[in-house]
């Protein structure tokens, strides 16, 4: 008997790098996107045939059980270290508070939410809370893209929230076996191959970043740090391929977010827009989608 796939409302969807990570595990399908960027709106389309597209949020309405999953990665401008420090109260992150009033309104079985690592400090108390408040329990980790297969530095806060509880024997994160000594071997092994890792998936030739979030100085690292909207025509940009400091084209953005080379094509996107189309690190959005899928299956 073949399990019918989990219906998601992907929200705050960007260019759709939550549901391409989680239709990889062939357990969910996108039955609803919600982005308010016409230019996203374009990618969305392109490869999500036939998905209806809702462009706000604020107007958005969802019946009990309309949806077996809602995710999304509200927007991190207020919360950021980038930011103006106001915090899952300000004008942006704030929308928080409407992906909290869909929960609420659409019941589903699981929520995933993905922020700044900021947010452990500027917010994340209070999304707990909330989730509780309207009938969820949750448990939260912070996953960092450099072991996830693409070159990239990229912390990020994740928090699974569950209708029907969460057991206490439950480890949907897999922290037990995250915390054994065979575990941290391989990622110290990950730690050590990110040039050679990066010349495979990129242009095949040594790349070394300009690393002025950490350092003023250029390193043959292979290693990114992690890239944002901002970052269009800035010194973060630019890397040391061949002796020669170029930016990074979009189509190296796309593979260390994971996503294929061709993502953006026929959709008429000028440079600055697909530099400023940001998201999620789609293999982690694959492992996430798995360790609900396993949760899932057990409670079944």
């Amino acid at each position: 008997m073949i399990n019918k796939k989990l219906k998601v409302l992907d929200l705050f969807s960007g260019i759709g790098g939550f549901s391409l990570g989680l239709q990889k595990t062939n357990y969910f399908e996108t039955t609803l996107f919600c982005e308010i960027e016409k230019h996203c709106q374009r990618v969305l389309s392109k490869h999500f045939l036939n998905t209806p597209i809702h462009s706000d949020v604020k107007t958005l309405h969802v019946t009990p059980n309309e949806y077996d999953v809602m995710c999304g990665g509200f927007p991190c401008q207020d919360i950021s270290i980038g930011g103006k420090g106001a915090g899952i109260t300000g004008a942006r992150s704030g929308l928080w508070f409407e992906f909290k009033r869909l929960i609420a309104e659409g019941k589903p079985k699981y929520v995933i939410i993905e922020n700044v690592n900021a947010l452990l400090s500027r917010g994340l108390s209070q999304i707990l809370q909330d989730l509780a408040e309207v009938g969820y329990d949750a448990s939260w980790t912070v996953f960092d893209s450099k072991y996830f297969g693409v070159p990239q530095r990229r912390r990020r806060v994740y928090i699974i929230g569950v209708r029907d509880g969460i057991p206490a024997s439950a480890d949907i994160f897999e922290f037990g076996r995250r915390d054994n000594s065979q575990h941290k071997q391989q990622m110290a092994i990950v730690d050590k191959s990110f040039t050679s890792n990066f010349e495979e998936k990129c242009t095949g030739r040594k790349l070394s970043y300009w690393t002025t979030q950490r350092s003023n100085q250029l390193a043959e690292c292979g290693l990114s740090n992690t890239i944002a909207k901002r970052d269009y025509k800035s010194a973060t940009d630019l890397v040391l391929d061949n002796g020669k400091l170029r930016r990074v084209t979009p189509e190296e953005r796309l593979r260390l977010q994971g996503f294929p080379d061709n993502w953006f094509d026929d959709c008429g996107l000028s440079t600055k827009q697909k530099f400023q189309c940001n998201g999620m690190t789609v293999p982690v959005v694959k492992h996430i989608g798995e360790l609900i899928q396993r949760f899932d299956n057990e409670r079944i």
